[in-house]
């Protein structure tokens, strides 16, 4: 029996939203990794670019422009700042064949020195749990080296039908998609500017 559009919906607004808080190949890739745990799916990857620490930082960090890594984000604002939380709510449209889908989650998003560290507000998104680590160090070619951990758990049915390797596929070209538009974005960034004692 064929999943009827509403699961079909769901199972692409996973797909939609795992490619990005939030990469060919510019962005030099090193490892990628997508695995499925119980209900929730994870992307780890690990890649360098030519931008400084502070120029990667300042581009995934920059919620005026929604779309400036992902072009299907719609909409991303600042709901909140709490002491060094600052809460953010991203907006997307999707489609993926014939199928299309409007998609949001919140996030709880913290920045320490080359650290964001995302958290999804369950009752505020799609997801039950999920979370964005992004750690950013300085390479010794003079660039970045970025190291991304992500688990999101969906808070619908994804149909067997779309099953595990197609979502995985989808995944993997999302998420090398971003690391490509980040290298290009983080590029444009003013360097930072460097004070004599």
């Amino acid at each position: 029996m064929l999943p009827d559009r509403r699961q079909t919906s769901c199972a692409i607004t996973l797909l939609l939203v795992l490619g990005g808080v939030s990469c060919v190949m510019a962005a030099d890739i090193d490892d990628l990794s997508i695995t499925k745990q119980g209900r929730a799916y994870q992307v780890q990857m690990t890649f360098g670019v030519t931008a400084s620490v502070d120029q990667v930082v300042a581009v995934l960090t920059d919620y005026g422009f929604p779309d400036r890594l992902d072009p299907d984000v719609t909409k991303r604002e600042v709901v909140n700042r709490h002491g060094e939380v600052t809460r953010v709510r991203t907006e997307s449209r999707g489609c993926i064949f014939i199928f299309c889908r409007d998609i949001s989650f919140t996030l709880d998003i913290t920045v320490d020195e080359g650290k964001i560290q995302a958290d999804v507000v369950p009752d505020e998104s799609d997801f039950r749990s999920g979370y964005f680590r992004w750690s950013i160090s300085s390479s010794d070619y003079g660039g970045s080296y970025i190291v991304l951990d992500t688990i999101m758990e969906p808070d619908f049915f994804v149909p067997p039908l779309i099953g595990k390797i197609f979502i995985r596929k989808m995944l993997r070209q999302k998420i090398l998609a971003t690391a490509e538009n980040l290298e290009e974005e983080a590029a444009r960034e003013p360097a930072p500017v460097m004070h004599r004692n």
